[in-house]
């Protein structure tokens, strides 16, 4: 194998760097030119430098998420001030970036993308230094996982609940005390509903559940709904006696060691253990859609 002179070596080496202080370089000069436009309060200025995913994807969107924006600011007056680059990578022809923050008097990160080789960037908002980095790469699928390690210690770690792949050995035990155990429910179809009292549709939803749970009875259906963010005193003394819940409760221990992002989340598990379906939104429409899988499975 024919070896690389060391002074051509160095010289490759130097480029490179010089190369990437470049592109850090403008990445931190536009994003203090997004900052500028947001403590300003020109938001509209402020949303041409986010992420697409900022505003779902749809361009016409921005106007109403500047709208918004600016309806926020007569009431928060927080600032933006761009601190350094914590870590760049060039992840294959796309040009990533992490860059420290300050907001509120708190640390906060912003990922930047560049597609035509750090030349123009696009950013997210300001995020907590913590994250779920699965959540993240929902946002940014091309993200690199290398930025994990910085932002989510627990990134690879969490129980996941992915279509197609066996549901992950579970233990839990409901407000009742009963102990329900992905042994001791092989060979019965299992249903989560993973939600919240501080949310909204998963409240509302109740009714539409229970009337599932109702017709489903004689059937070999376990129903388990797994409480985040949400105590066992809270859930009987204020929830249960306005809204009647007939899904086996239980309060999750460590809500950061589940995978679930967004409330309420619906998962059917099969009885071989596999999971079949996973919703994350509340609609008349997936609640018949359930049905339709659970009697589907049951015949």
């Amino acid at each position: 194998m024919r070896k690389i002179p060391t002074l051509v070596l160095f010289v490759l080496i130097v480029a490179s760097i010089t190369a990437q202080n470049s592109f850090e370089k403008t990445a931190l000069s536009q994003a203090k030119e997004m900052a500028n436009y947001s403590n300003s309060h020109d938001f509209k200025k402020y949303v041409d430098y986010l992420l697409p995913f900022n505003y779902g994807n749809n361009s016409n969107n921005k106007e109403k998420l500047s709208e918004m924006f600016k309806r926020s600011s007569e009431s928060d007056t927080a600032t933006i001030r761009v601190v350094k680059t914590v870590k760049s990578i060039i992840n294959k022809d796309q040009y990533q970036i992490l860059i420290l923050c300050r907001e509120r008097n708190r640390d906060h990160y912003i990922f930047g993308i560049s597609n035509d080789k750090g030349k123009n960037w696009l950013f997210t908002q300001p995020q907590q230094t913590k994250m779920n980095f699965n959540a993240l790469q929902e946002m940014i699928p091309t993200i690199s996982t290398s930025f994990s390690p910085l932002v989510d210690p627990k990134f690879g770690k969490r129980i996941n609940y992915i279509k197609g792949e066996k549901i992950a050995p579970f233990k839990f035990t409901d407000i009742n005390g009963k102990i329900l155990s992905s042994d001791s429910l092989k060979g019965k179809v299992i249903v989560l509903n993973f939600w919240s009292m501080s949310c909204g549709p998963c409240i509302k939803e109740i009714p539409d559940l229970n009337e599932l749970v109702a017709k489903m009875k004689s059937k070999e259906v376990v129903f388990i709904a797994p409480a985040v963010y949400t105590s066992k005193d809270d859930i009987v003394k204020y929830l249960l006696p306005k809204h009647p819940f007939s899904y086996q409760i239980v309060c999750i221990e460590n809500d950061d060691d589940y995978n679930v992002n967004s409330f309420p989340t619906h998962v059917i598990i099969d009885q071989n253990m596999n999971i079949v379906y996973k919703y994350d939104a509340y609609s008349k429409e997936n609640t018949k859609k359930m049905e339709e899988i659970l009697m589907g499975l049951l015949k």
